[in-house]
């Protein structure tokens, strides 16, 4: 937020608690479905006057909330299961994406589709879904779909989506959010990792437990790349941070982690630098040159510690 409090949900409670970097707390919000509370809180936005919105996924509404948590306003009918928010900001509408399924198919998954909702309102102004990375690029290790759609953008500020595709091997920009081809393509640090004996004892005994059985082979399971998990964020800037190369399914806490920085520039992405900060990112946000992570900290107990640490990232300009 603007007077540099960092606000977190937590979703075992169903809870929005703030904090600020003098150690000042407020916490809002209850599981339920009346006013100011939550079934499933998704997605957390910058509104206007410093106030936080706030959408929930499963009541298809949004919330915003005064700094003291107290409700301002509620907006019903959303789309669908709708989340993202990639700006981390609302104004007049707010970008994010939903689920589309197959007509007459339950919950047959068809794509992800991004969207712009009048804040007001809920009413979709805009929406559109991008095409399988397999139509943009060609990805040097098979994925786990071979016609997985580019899936979760970054709005950059200026009418344009930013994509990773191949488990985080490229960058696809659509300068123009509307425009049938992407306007650069740029490969990342991206650096293959294939599952370790450990990794690959643990998914089959997943999935010899599970309820359904599996076809996926030994084989199958030790060729396939592991994925570019990580919090990702686009900045008011133009700035595009990713946490680099952890598997999010992982459960290690590292003692350090690795932030790559792209500034988007009239050409596309182009790498700035390498950023290493504490502990193990969960989620990260950028206002103007601060620099927020909550991080997962190893305290040597049974439950790791989470924490938010603030970095002045100014130099970087």
């Amino acid at each position: 937020m603007k007077d540099g409090a960092a606000c977190v949900i937590d979703s075992y409670w169903q809870q929005v608690l703030c904090t600020g970097p003098g150690g000042e707390s407020v916490t809002f919000g209850k599981e339920g479905e009346g006013p100011g509370e939550f079934v499933s809180a998704r997605l957390l936005l910058r509104a206007p006057a410093g106030m936080i919105g706030v959408a929930d996924g499963r009541l298809n509404r949004l919330s915003v909330f005064a700094r003291s948590g107290e409700l301002v306003t509620s907006t019903s009918g959303l789309p669908n299961q709708f989340d993202g928010g990639r700006r981390k900001a609302m104004g007049e509408t707010v970008a994010g994406y939903y689920p589309e399924y197959r007509p007459n198919g339950g919950s047959s998954f068809l794509n992800w589709v991004h969207a712009e909702v009048d804040a007001a309102t809920g009413r979709v102004v805009w929406e559109r879904a991008f095409p399988p990375e397999a139509d943009v690029v060609r990805c040097s290790t098979p994925g786990w779909r071979e016609d997985r759609q580019l899936g979760m953008g970054y709005e950059d500020g200026s009418g344009g989506v930013l994509f990773l595709a191949c488990h985080g091997e490229f960058l696809v920009w659509y300068a123009d959010r509307d425009a049938s081809q992407p306007a650069a393509i740029v490969r990342t640090t991206y650096v293959e990792r294939y599952p370790t004996d450990e990794d690959v004892a643990s998914q089959l005994r997943g999935l010899q437990s599970a309820r359904w059985r599996s076809a996926i082979s030994e084989e199958e399971i030790r060729s396939r790349p592991k994925p570019w998990y990580g919090p990702r964020v686009m900045d008011d800037r133009r700035r595009f941070l990713a946490v680099s190369h952890w598997d999010g399914l992982n459960h290690v806490t590292p003692a350090r982690s690795h932030i790559d920085v792209f500034r988007l520039v009239d050409g596309g992405p182009e790498y700035t630098l390498t950023l290493q900060v504490a502990d193990k990112v969960v989620g990260m946000d950028v206002l103007g040159n601060t620099l927020a992570v909550l991080v997962e900290r190893d305290n040597g107990n049974a439950v790791t510690e989470r924490r938010v640490d603030w970095y002045d990232v100014s130099e970087y300009e």
